[in-house]
Parts: C-alpha cells; sequence; structure tokens
C-alpha cells in the first residue's frame, strides 16, 4: 500500500504541476481563445485515441506498470520540448503529443489500485484523494513558482513528478490475470477493437454509463480549460489560477472520503446524480459572479461533488467488467471524460468563448450537466451491485484465485 500511496501522489503533483496552467501558458505564447480550444481539442483527439491503446497494453501486452512507466517517460520529455520557445505549430503538435503519453496515468495507476486494494469500496477512495491532494499542493506552490520563474519551469516540476512515478511503481504488485494467455481464458468477443470491443460487447450497461460520464465532463473540461481565462479577464494573475484548481483539488478529498457512505445511503447512481446536479448549480453560478475570489469559493464546491462523480464513476466500471478488463474498463472511462467531452468542450467551447463569451458557454454546460444527472440516475447501478455477464461468472471465480506476482521483472 506504500507504493500504491507514493504512486498516486505522484500522479497528482504530475497533473498539478502543468494542466492548469496550459491555457494560460498557450495564451502567453499568442494564442487566441479560438486556436487554444482548437490545440487543447486536438490534443483532446490523441487522448482519446491513445487511451485504449494504453488499456489494451497495460492488460494484454506490456503489463500496467511497464505501460505506465512508458507513458510517465514520453510525458516528461514533451514536457521539456513544450518548455522551448518552438513557433506556435510545434507548441501546438507538443499539446497533442503530451496527452497521448499522459492518457496512460490516471487509469493505469487506477486500474493498479483496483487490484491491489483489500476492499475496493473502502479503500479505493482512501488512495485516490492522495492524488488531489498531491495535485491541490503542487498546483499552488506552482503558482507562486511560476509567477516568479515564469513557465518553462514547468519541465523542471513535472520531471522530478514522472521520475517519482516510475520509482513507485516498482513496488506494485499487480495479479497473474492481467496475462492470462487467450487459450486459458473462456471464450471472449474481442474482435477488432480488441479488449475495449470486448467490454462493450459482454456489459450492455456499459455505454449508457458512459454517456452520463460524457455529458458531465463536458462541463468539468470546459470548466478546467476556459474558468483560467475567465479569472484573467477579471484581473487575476498566475496565483489566482492556480488558487482555483488547488481549491477545487482540495475539495475533492472530504469528495472522496464521504462518498462511500453517500453510496451506501442513496447508491452510487444516486451519488453521481446529486453530484452532477450541484456541478451544474456551480457553473450556472459563474454566469453571474464577476470576482475572482468569490470563483475560486465555487471551486472547492465543485471539487467535492467531483471527487463524489470520480468513486461513483470508478466503482461502477469496476463492478460492470471482470477483473481481466480493469484496465481495459478504467481507460474506456478515460477516453470518454478527458476524450471524447474534451474534444467537444474545448473546441466548442473555444469557439463559444471567442464570439459570444464565458455566460453562454457556462450555460450550456450546465445544462449538459443536468442530462448527465438524469443519464447516470437511469445507468449506474444502485447501492454498489454488481452486475456482470453471466458467461463471464467462472472466469472471473478462477482469476481471483490466482497467484500475485510482481509487475516489471
Amino acid at each position: 500500500m506504500l507504493s500504491l500511496r507514493s504512486l498516486y501522489l505522484a500522479v497528482g503533483a504530475a497533473s498539478g504541476s502543468f494542466f492548469p496552467f496550459l491555457a494560460v501558458m498557450l495564451a502567453g505564447r499568442g494564442f487566441s481563445a479560438a486556436e487554444i480550444g482548437v490545440a487543447t481539442a486536438c490534443g483532446s483527439l490523441a487522448y482519446m485515441g491513445a487511451v485504449p491503446l494504453w488499456g489494451h497494453l497495460g492488460d494484454v501486452t506490456l503489463g500496467r506498470a511497464r505501460a505506465l512507466r512508458t507513458g510517465a517517460v514520453g510525458a516528461a520529455v514533451v514536457v521539456l520540448l513544450l518548455a522551448m520557445p518552438f513557433p506556435m505549430a510545434v507548441a501546438a503538435a507538443l499539446v497533442v503529443a503530451f496527452n497521448a503519453f499522459q492518457s496512460a496515468l490516471q487509469p493505469l495507476a487506477d486500474s493498479l489500485a483496483l487490484a491491489n486494494v483489500p476492499d475496493r469500496d473502502r479503500d479505493f477512495a482512501r488512495i485516490r484523494l492522495l492524488a488531489s491532494l498531491s495535485f491541490a499542493v503542487v498546483s499552488i506552490a506552482c503558482g507562486v513558482l511560476y509567477d516568479r520563474a515564469g513557465y518553462p519551469a514547468t519541465a523542471l516540476v513535472f520531471g522530478v513528478a514522472a521520475a517519482w512515478i516510475v520509482a513507485s511503481v516498482t513496488g506494485l504488485r499487480d495479479s497473474q490475470r492481467a496475462r492470462v494467455r487467450e487459450k486459458a481464458a473462456a471464450p471472449r468477443r474481442r474482435g477488432r477493437f480488441g479488449t475495449t470491443g470486448e467490454a462493450l460487447a459482454i456489459q450492455p450497461r456499459l455505454p449508457a454509463v458512459l454517456v452520463a460520464i460524457g455529458l458531465i465532463h463536458l462541463g468539468v473540461l470546459a470548466s478546467f480549460t476556459y474558468l483560467p481565462l475567465r479569472i484573467t479577464d477579471l484581473g487575476g494573475g498566475p496565483e489566482m489560477v492556480a488558487l482555483a484548481a488547488g481549491v477545487s483539488a482540495l475539495g475533492e478529498i472530504p469528495g472522496m472520503l464521504v462518498a462511500g457512505v453517500v453510496a451506501a445511503r442513496i447508491g452510487l447512481r444516486g451519488l453521481f446524480g446529486a453530484a452532477c446536479l450541484v456541478y451544474a448549480a456551480c457553473i450556472a453560478s459563474w454566469i453571474v459572479i464577476d470576482v475572482p475570489a468569490a470563483i475560486v469559493a465555487t471551486r472547492f464546491v465543485t471539487g467535492c461533488v467531483f471527487g463524489g462523480m470520480l468513486v461513483a464513476s470508478a466503482l461502477t466500471i469496476g463492478s460492470l467488467l471482470p477483473a481481466r478488463l480493469q484496465a481495459t474498463g478504467q481507460a474506456v472511462y478515460q477516453t470518454t471524460a478527458f476524450g471524447i467531452a474534451a474534444v467537444v468542450a474545448n473546441l466548442c467551447g473555444g469557439l463559444i468563448y471567442g464570439s459570444a463569451g464565458s455566460s453562454l458557454l457556462f450555460a450550456l454546460t450546465a445544462i449538459a450537466a443536468v442530462g448527465a444527472a438524469v443519464v447516470g440516475f437511469v445507468a449506474y447501478p444502485a447501492r454498489g451491485a454488481v452486475t456482470r455477464p453471466a458467461d463471464e461468472a467462472a472466469l472471473v471465480a478462477a482469476l481471483t484465485t490466482e497467484t500475485e506476482v510482481p509487475l516489471g521483472m
């Protein structure tokens, strides 16, 4: 468990050192709001294409630890290049490359966590919140650092975090089920789309769950990309942008801590639906709030409910799919949330923000969040119920008794 805690602290540090500042960094290089939207949308397309590949590599080819190391090292190299004064076109291409590598971090870390924690419902949230804590501390600290040293310092901070990820993964263990050969497994319906196609084929509930995840992340991603621009337009600097991101991440911690208690009372569907409605209310409030400090205060609330949504979604994916497809399941979740939804939110959000302003953008994404609550209440399981296909039962029973072996050897 020590290595797992270290891994989540490192993943949070890596994200916190870079993502809250990306839009402002690009704006400082001369990108307009629409151009930021195009660059980040292209990055999201790369994320969307790469995440299923990382899931397949983790479940079938490399193993989850090796795949995670590869993604961390590749992302660090790209951040180093992005800190250099390349032309705008090259910078945009590097944003795309970064998303392709960085997309390995969260889904593979989550799949390792779900394979290692003794009790998923109780322990996953307690481990996952460490990433939010690290994200908050590092993003706030980096806001101060970058205000004094400039944004090229991202290369140093992210590089240290990537090395930390590589070191942490070494001590983790994964189950033998990640390497089960085709001949030892039950009949599969993998087809041309690999393990992603198999997961969608064996679990009919999964597409609706992914629709709910995609709708709420339209608001989450539009907020993450364009709220820093709104804060800057209102007179806030790098420290205020960092504070907004840090406060949001800090809010995720109590959200995750109480998620299990709330889910036990109202179910995963109730937890997800309620969280989406609160997030929608916060997004709508940004239409009228014009004080950066007040926006920062609302970000604590969005962080709390995002923590609940994250736990509800990760546990839902974990319950719907068999153990051998957990890396793929988490990868599909991340593809929908930070790939498909991010493409729409960033590309359309940039056009809307640049032409009609922030009010219309926040109104539309608040409506999408309400839609997510409705779809999620129908699609998510009640009270953490496990819903696995009948023809997977024998395979799951066999795989869960297999001996644990260390990865990366």
